[in-house]
């Protein structure tokens, strides 16, 4: 099944039809912020592929994972793990249908609205990728997790390091890492210094540096 308007088209299955009009809502109400906190306008439709077969996504995400690894855009073959339900790896937003979703310990009380504001955190990276960004992986989900989805989200307090972040992201609580570290650059700064992170990897490095140190030494800010 499809439904399509200006700004996307949604590929969907029998078992999504009672959260699509859910998701429609809440995307066209997420999607004119974050254009305008990257400064985008539209162009052109965003694909949303939902799948019921989980074969077939990870058959997508590893085909993606593979590629970005053979034509050297990372140093490290990255593997899939249970917990990615989403991804942008093709350049559409693609998802695992709620009901699969709901199949992981992790996830069994996912609720469609923390489903639906997921696809606008894809596609809060849709965008930043349109920008030309080339900040590391993590910073992708510091502006993703705090413009896309974050009713959704949680801080950690555990301790970490920009290595973590650089390395180690899935094996630490890298979500709630980043949703925090999000939080603090909105409330410190403004969105025009936030934006330019996103493309001088060098200011990233001190502003995070920084950052981390405010943390890990539990400084209240």
């Amino acid at each position: 099944m499809i439904y399509e308007n200006d700004d996307f088209i949604i590929y969907y299955n029998e078992c999504d039809k009672t959260y699509i009009e859910k998701l429609i809502t809440i995307l066209n109400q997420r999607i004119p912020s974050i254009l305008s906190f990257f400064k985008l306008k539209p162009n052109g439709k965003v694909v949303i592929k939902l799948y019921d077969n989980l074969e077939e996504y990870k058959a997508n995400i590893t085909s993606s994972f593979n590629k970005a690894f053979e034509e050297g855009l990372c140093t490290k073959r990255r593997e899939f793990q249970y917990w990615m339900i989403a991804n942008t790896e093709d350049g559409n937003i693609n998802m695992q249908s709620l009901n699969l979703v709901r199949r992981l310990e992790d996830y069994k009380n996912y609720s469609e609205e923390e489903f639906c504001y997921n696809a606008a955190h894809e596609f809060t990276h849709i965008c930043q990728d349109r920008t030309g960004s080339n900040s590391p992986g993590w910073f992708w989900e510091v502006l993703a997790t705090n413009l896309g989805n974050p009713e959704c989200q949680h801080e950690s307090n555990e301790p970490f390091t920009l290595e973590d972040l650089n390395e180690n992201f899935d094996n630490i609580d890298g979500y709630g890492i980043v949703y925090k570290i999000g939080k603090y650059l909105f409330e410190n700064y403004d969105n025009d210094f936030i934006l330019e992170l996103a493309h001088n990897n060098s200011k990233l490095e001190n502003v995070i540096n920084e950052i981390i140190d405010i943390f890990n030494k539990g400084r209240k800010y």
